[in-house]
This record gives C-alpha cells, sequence and structure tokens, in this order.
C-alpha cells in the first residue's frame, strides 16, 4: 500500500507535467494555462452549486431525526472533486470533473465503501438520537402529558396561626397577594 502511494505521488505530477507539454505544443502556452485556470474557476463554482445542495439535503436528514450518512458522503466526494480541479493539470481536472456528476460519484463512494468494509477494518455507526422529536424532542420513559418542570418547593399544608382556612403563603385565586396577578 505505501508502495502505490509513493507510485501516485511521485508519478501524477510527473503525468501532468507530460500532459501539458503535449496539449501546450498543440495548443500554445497561453490557452494552455487559460484551461486550467477555467477548469479551476468552474470547479469553484460547482462546489459551491453542489456543496450547499447537499448542506441543505443533510440540514433536512436532521431535521427528521435521522443521520445523514449519504450526505456526508457526497459531500467528501465533492472536496475530493474540488480540490481535484484546483490542482493545476488535466489528468486532476478530468477526475475532478467527473466527480462532480453525482451518480457517478455515488457508484464510486459505494465501491469504496464496500472495498473498507471488505478489507475487515471498517464498522460503519450510527446512533439514533434520543426522544420521539426529530432532534431528540423528550427523553424516553416520560410518562406525563405536559413538560417536565424542574424547580425547588417547601411544604405549606400546615394551618394558619389566626386559624382561619385561608393560608397568606398560597397564591391562588382567592389570595390578596400582589404575586398572584
Amino acid at each position: 500500500m505505501g508502495f502505490l502511494v509513493l507510485l501516485v505521488i511521485l508519478g501524477l505530477p510527473v503525468l501532468e507535467i507530460w500532459l501539458m507539454i503535449e496539449i501546450g505544443s498543440d495548443i500554445g502556452a497561453l490557452p494552455t494555462v487559460a484551461l486550467i485556470l477555467a477548469t479551476a474557476g468552474l470547479g469553484m463554482l460547482l462546489f459551491r452549486v453542489q456543496g450547499m445542495a447537499t448542506l441543505a439535503r443533510a440540514q433536512e436528514h436532521l431535521d427528521r431525526g435521522e443521520t445523514p450518512v449519504g450526505e456526508l458522503l457526497s459531500g467528501l466526494g465533492l472536496l475530493v472533486a474540488g480540490l481535484m480541479l484546483l490542482i493545476p493539470g488535466f489528468l486532476t481536472d478530468a477526475i475532478g470533473l467527473i466527480l462532480f456528476i453525482p451518480p457517478v460519484r455515488r457508484l464510486l463512494i459505494g465501491a469504496a465503501l464496500a472495498w473498507a468494509i471488505a478489507r475487515g477494518n471498517t464498522r460503519i455507526w450510527t446512533v439514533r438520537p434520543p426522544g420521539d422529536g426529530p432532534r431528540g424532542g423528550r427523553p424516553r420513559g416520560h410518562g406525563g402529558a405536559g413538560p417536565v418542570i424542574d424547580g425547588d418547593y417547601s411544604d405549606v399544608t400546615e394551618t394558619p396561626a389566626d386559624g382561619s382556612d385561608r393560608d397568606p403563603r398560597r397564591l391562588g385565586p382567592d389570595s390578596t397577594d400582589d404575586r398572584s396577578r
């Protein structure tokens, strides 16, 4: 595996330089540079548009209480595609443009996931958020119909010293305390 990575790191620039020389000798130096800059600009535009759409789909999944695994992996593919288009060269531009096609990106991501899982070192965990609502809601096991209110209390069931039935410490409809209004 290490040899393959070394081969790609050393071989890709050599191949890119060779392609630039060949294309530059056919169309000229300035059009070659302009073409490389145009693909970088196109890559940034495509990354912005498709990235925002992927982010919106991920937010929709989160709002429904689902894990946006597909959108996260698609976003990773878009990141790789954008990086490929920013690297100067025609081969990396071609790879980047191919990765911007959503069905191709899904196919390649699925193949990469299947390969990683087949190796046996990769596990995919998903966690369901607790509760009933889209973002968790109430914790499970809550039996009441209303909201849970946390607070302190003190027992005021003693009879008042004057012998009357009304306790001035209690608030209610018959209370004359200003706090009840």
